[in-house]
């Protein structure tokens, strides 16, 4: 088991981006503590992609000026391999940002920080495993 921390969300990510002050707090105190966070690769694209040019900005630069934030690529076989586990088993068509969430959650065993537990209702219905959830509210 890979030493604990959080596995953040595309709704996370996505408040992070529309630069909710509490949540920032939660992940630099998170930094500050050495608690790790995860950020997986697709769902950091999908959740840039509902964001405006600037929002990316704040996110890319939570990711980046960090010490305790990693990128969670797929960059070999083993990591395409998990995802492709987890996409065969979702309803169709496959939630991508939530299978890549889901996939680094499972591996690393650590749960899922999100800012929308309904969220993941129905992916949790189609998953042969527990999809242990962390869900933040108003930290203002």
């Amino acid at each position: 088991m890979t030493p604990f921390g959080y596995v953040l969300d595309d709704t996370v990510l996505i408040e992070l981006g529309r630069r909710d002050i509490g949540l920032h707090r939660l992940i630099v105190s998170f930094d500050r503590a050495h608690v790790r966070t995860s950020v997986p690769f697709i769902t950091l694209a999908a959740a840039e992609a509902v964001l405006s040019p600037d929002q990316r900005l704040v996110v890319r630069g939570v990711v980046e000026v960090l010490e305790h934030v990693y990128v969670d690529p797929i960059a070999a076989h083993t990591e395409a391999a998990r995802l492709a586990e987890v996409v065969a088993r979702m309803e169709q068509p496959a939630d991508m940002a939530a299978a890549h969430v889901v996939a680094v959650s499972y591996h690393l065993d650590w749960p899922v920080l999100t800012a929308d537990a309904s969220r993941w209702d129905t992916i949790k219905a189609h998953l042969p495993w527990r999809v242990e959830l962390v869900e933040i509210s108003d930290l203002d």
